[in-house]
C-alpha cells in the first residue's frame, strides 16, 4: 500500500519523521487530509491538531501552533512555529487559560489589533484541552 514519508520540525527539534498512511491538518482556510498520491500544495497552518496515522500503529495527535504543510510527491513536511504534545500539557492550566482568553476575546471586535493573537491563544489552549482528554 503507498504511503507518505512525513517530517514534521520545530525550529528547535524534530518532533517526527516516519511513513504514515494518513495524515490531517489544520489549515489557515479549514481542516484538510492527505493520503498518498495527493497532489501537490502547499499552506499555511492555523492553530489546531494533526492526526497522524503511521504505518501499523496507533493513531498520534500533536498540537500545531501555526507554521507551514506541504506536500510533494507523497513527501509531507510541516514546519511548525510551535508544537505541543499531550505529556507537555498541564490541563487544569489550560482550562484556565480558555476561560481567560474567552472572556478577553468577548470584549474585543474583529478589527481589534489583538483580536487575532487573543483568538490563536483560545484555540490554542482549547486545543489542549482536547488532545490531554
Amino acid at each position: 500500500m503507498p504511503e507518505l514519508n512525513v517530517s514534521i520540525v520545530t525550529p528547535l527539534k524534530k518532533v517526527f519523521e516516519g511513513k504514515v498512511e494518513y495524515i490531517s491538518a489544520p489549515g489557515i482556510l479549514g481542516e484538510f487530509g492527505v493520503l498518498p498520491s495527493h497532489e501537490s500544495f502547499m499552506t499555511i497552518l492555523d492553530v489546531g491538531l494533526l492526526d497522524i496515522q503511521p504505518k501499523d500503529q496507533d493513531k498520534i495527535k500533536i498540537l500545531v501552533v501555526g507554521g507551514y504543510f506541504e506536500v510533494d510527491d507523497d513527501n509531507v513536511f510541516v514546519i511548525a512555529d510551535e508544537v505541543v504534545t499531550k505529556e507537555e500539557i498541564d490541563i487544569d492550566k489550560a482550562r484556565e487559560n480558555v476561560e481567560k482568553y474567552k472572556n478577553e476575546l468577548s470584549s474585543l471586535s474583529f478589527g481589534d489589533a489583538n483580536y487575532e493573537k487573543v483568538r490563536r491563544l483560545m484555540k490554542k489552549y482549547e486545543s489542549m484541552v482536547e488532545l490531554a482528554s
